[in-house]
């Protein structure tokens, strides 16, 4: 077991090593080292595995700030703060346990590491060899877009959602407001308080002229009154694309464009990049996942209160977001199964890739 001082010594070392002369702002504390200059962004699966073993010889409280900020990242607050659930978010399971071969051979290959004493050095090796899993692209998949060439309208049928694509906006966030950390006002609202309860409005991921569409799907008049949010995310949920619509009292990203609007039903544009994608922090990311959430005026009780979902596939996956067609003026019905439907008609607004 190391010391407090040893501790702080290798984790800079290992940050360090990752770094690879990336400029930064200097501080003496590892943990704010890495957390100022927003480090945590290069640490991938097979950054965090080694990394883990360093965990395992830190003093517990060491660990324990270090586990704190790789379970989040600053970048996720563009989307509220992350809830405790958040950070145990069934998606980075999943892929946790579909890696779970590799990060047994990594562990070996690290635990041999420390044995021979060969520390980062060791490490360079080990990252060769998963050079080969190098990914080049995110986990939603589009189908390329084909447009008539007779009256410019896109080319497809009506929209059948696919259910691995497909959430209902289920989980309730609710933090109280008030002074302290956000983690300590946590609590559970009654649904009375919400405009839209849990499980009230669902969503799910379309094509529409290659271009990426979430379309929600709620009660009659919903439209009218609700502010939605989603924002394409890293799998560790770094931001590549926000947009909100409705009566958002705070607006988060930019403002959507509108593909599909009615009483029930409403369409927007997301931008969902299919390759690596720079990231501001430094490092880049993939499209791996699209969180949507249904905010609620909290008004002097609650600092935040909505209800959240996320749309994602493991890495690996073969599934492709489907796609529909039409042009404007065009009617749509949404049907997500479950009596969760909704229609729409397609407006004229111009595509964005």
């Amino acid at each position: 077991m190391w010391t407090a001082e040893d501790a702080d010594r290798e984790a800079r070392q290992f940050v360090e090593f990752v770094l690879d002369g990336r400029p930064t702002v200097e501080d003496a504390d590892p943990v704010e080292f890495a957390r100022v200059n927003s480090l945590t962004i290069l640490f991938g699966s097979n950054e965090q595995a080694a990394f883990e073993t360093y965990l395992a010889r830190m003093p517990a409280e060491t660990a324990t700030r270090w586990r704190d900020l790789l379970a989040g990242g600053a970048t996720s607050e563009a989307f509220g703060p992350l809830t405790l659930e958040e950070k145990l978010d069934e998606h980075q399971v999943e892929t946790a346990l579909k890696d779970g071969r590799r990060q047994r051979i990594i562990n070996l290959v690290v635990a041999l590491v420390v044995v021979s004493g060969l520390g980062i050095g060791g490490y360079l090796g080990w990252q060769s060899l998963a050079d080969n899993d190098l990914r080049t692209s995110g986990t939603l998949k589009f189908t390329a877009a084909e447009v008539s060439t007779t009256d410019g309208s896109i080319v497809g049928g009506s929209p059948v959602a696919d259910p691995r694509l497909t959430v209902s906006l289920a989980r309730d966030v609710a933090i109280a407001a008030g002074d302290g950390p956000r983690e300590d006002r946590i609590v559970t609202a009654p649904f009375a308080d919400y405009l839209y309860p849990p499980s009230a409005i669902s969503a799910s991921v379309f094509s529409y002229g290659g271009v990426g569409v979430i379309a929600f799907v709620g009660p009659a008049g919903f439209t009218a009154d609700a502010c939605l949010v989603a924002s394409v995310s890293t799998g560790d949920l770094r931001p590549l694309d926000t947009v909100w619509y409705g009566n958002c009292k705070d607006p988060i990203g930019r403002s959507a464009t509108i593909r599909c609007l009615g009483n029930n039903a409403v369409a927007l544009d997301v931008r969902v990049p299919d390759g690596e994608v720079p990231l501001p922090e430094g490092g880049t990311g993939f499209a791996d996942a699209i969180r949507l959430q249904s905010i609620s005026d909290g008004g002097s009780r609650y600092e935040i209160l909505s209800v959240r979902g996320t749309i994602a596939v493991g890495t690996g996956s073969d599934v492709v977001v489907p796609a529909f067609g039409g042009a404007a003026g065009d009617g749509l019905l949404f049907d997500f199964g479950e009596g969760r439907s909704g229609s729409c008609a397609l407006t004229d607004e111009v595509l964005r890739p």
